[in-house]
């Protein structure tokens, strides 16, 4: 009987050992809680939607919780294309929603659908020495060609409003080029005092503030970057470290790739066939590309492609990706081109501008008479103002003009581009 309490009492132990060692530490639980705040964290995004001076603390990219560093810097490339794919419509005006994707082998797939199409295209259009055409598809979304946008994403605060905390903003790679050559320039002269001075916009307690001007030229709407290094230097507080620390790490916002996402590029490839006379949807290389990725997507990814609106996947990426900024620099684009407002690009601007003052929830009329210039100035207006046209001005059920009848849709003023003030 002794015996048998002794070993009942050793089973026992052995058991509290073995809760003991299972026991969650103080740090563990710190990294589970940051692990699982990350799900649940709604990522901000910075827009320069108002003209004005820009004044933010570029911050860090986030170390590994184990100290390491997958990148040292403070932005992370990333290529996107926004599609516009038409809507099945019974009535005389094709309607749109708009995607972004990122370039699938940057989420490391091992095949991208767009530029396997852009290739099979550009070398099909030049087989039939069609060049016109293999330079449209080859060249950038603004002539209605498949080549990715280049950009750079970083995190910021926006320094007029430290408290709405962490928020994430994409700048074009001129925009990036120029911030990054100032910051070089800037960190020479630091090194020559002083030669283990940190990165000068983005240390964690040496930065200096970034300022961004959004400003009118004539026609134009440009960006002009500084460096104040005549104020303080900002230091990152232990609330804010731990917030960057704990927030969703910008590949997993730039890079995710979605099965919704595959499904409206196979849709959006399928019209871009129609769009260029081509038939490489058909084609076995188009075909095993498809099936590859779309093995490779992971069984637990649901999402799924629709056009009806009332889908949760819809409604949450339908519109993604529409900004201010991305009308003004296609407006800029086609102005440079002398593209005016009835040519076929001047009808797909103003089919994302009715989309954009929907998604904004902008009362603001887009009368036949109304140039896209003066719509841009409109929402400008209303976005600086906060205050809108009034309520009984807006259109029932706007809906984007049809491509191939431009001229009928609207009787918009085909005016000269060169020298076209855009702005009051």
């Amino acid at each position: 009987m002794q015996e048998e309490n002794l070993e009942e009492k050793d089973m026992q132990m052995s058991v509290e050992d073995l809760f003991l060692f299972n026991q969650e530490s103080y740090s563990e639980a710190q990294q589970r809680a940051l692990e699982e705040n990350k799900s649940f964290t709604k990522t901000e995004f910075f827009r320069m939607d108002k003209l004005g001076v820009y004044r933010l603390r570029v911050l860090p990219v986030a170390p590994n919780a184990d100290g390491s560093a997958g990148r040292r810097s403070y932005e992370f490339p990333v290529h996107q294309l926004l599609l516009e794919i038409e809507k099945p419509s019974t009535g005389t005006k094709p309607s749109y929603m708009y995607v972004t994707v990122p370039r699938a082998t940057d989420a490391e797939y091992s095949v991208d659908l767009i530029d396997t199409y852009r290739k099979l295209a550009v070398d099909t259009a030049k087989e039939k020495d069609d060049e016109k055409l293999a330079e449209k598809i080859g060249g950038g979304s603004y002539g209605g060609g498949l080549k990715f946008g280049y950009g750079h994403a970083l995190y910021v605060y926006d320094m007029n409003e430290r408290a709405k905390g962490l928020q994430l903003l994409t700048l074009s790679h001129s925009q990036f080029k120029d911030l990054d050559e100032r910051k070089f320039k800037l960190w020479q002269k630091k090194l020559q005092k002083n030669p283990g001075f940190p990165c000068p916009i983005s240390s964690v307690y040496n930065a200096y503030p970034v300022e961004i001007e959004k400003k009118k030229n004539g026609s134009k709407t440009e960006y002009a970057t500084s460096i104040d290094n005549e104020s303080d230097t900002d230091a990152l507080s232990k609330e804010e470290l731990t917030a960057l620390m704990a927030a969703t790490r910008i590949p997993e916002i730039i890079y995710r790739y979605s099965r919704y996402q595959f499904e409206a590029t196979v849709e959006y490839l399928k019209q871009c066939d129609i769009k260029y006379g081509l038939s490489i949807m058909e084609t076995a290389e188009m075909k095993e590309a498809i099936r590859k990725l779309q093995e490779e997507l992971p069984q637990e990814d649901t999402s799924a492609f629709s056009f009806d609106k009332r889908t949760k996947d819809s409604k949450e990426n339908a519109s993604a990706g529409i900004t201010l900024d991305t009308l003004i620099n296609r407006f800029d684009e086609l102005q440079e081109k002398s593209l005016g407002d009835k040519t076929e690009e001047g009808q797909e601007l103003r089919s994302l501008i009715r989309t954009y003052i929907e998604q904004e929830k902008l009362n603001i009329r887009v009368a036949r008479s109304t140039t896209n210039a003066d719509l841009l100035d409109l929402i400008e207006e209303a976005l600086q103002s906060g205050t809108d046209k009034e309520e009984d001005e807006l259109p029932q059920n706007p809906e984007p003009l049809r491509e191939d009848e431009p001229q009928q849709s609207e009787n918009i003023p085909d005016v000269p581009t060169e020298g076209m003030r855009r702005r009051r």
